[in-house]
């Protein structure tokens, strides 16, 4: 009994986690005033994007 290692580790059971979806991802940081976020925010809201996707359009030109 005294050699008996918990059977799960991590997220409580074996496998657990998200599954690899292939797709790769990175971040960056972008600083700004509240006030620019807050505009920035609204804009990506009244375009119906994420704030990422905003961003990466206007640098992208897509």
């Amino acid at each position: 009994m005294e050699n008996e290692k918990p059977k799960y580790t991590g997220y409580g059971y074996h496998g657990g986690g998200r599954k690899p979806t292939g797709v790769k991802r990175v971040s960056f940081c972008v600083s700004c005033q509240p006030e620019e976020l807050a505009k920035i925010k609204e804009l990506a809201e009244k375009s119906g994007k994420t704030v990422s996707r905003l961003l990466l359009d206007a640098v992208l030109g897509t």
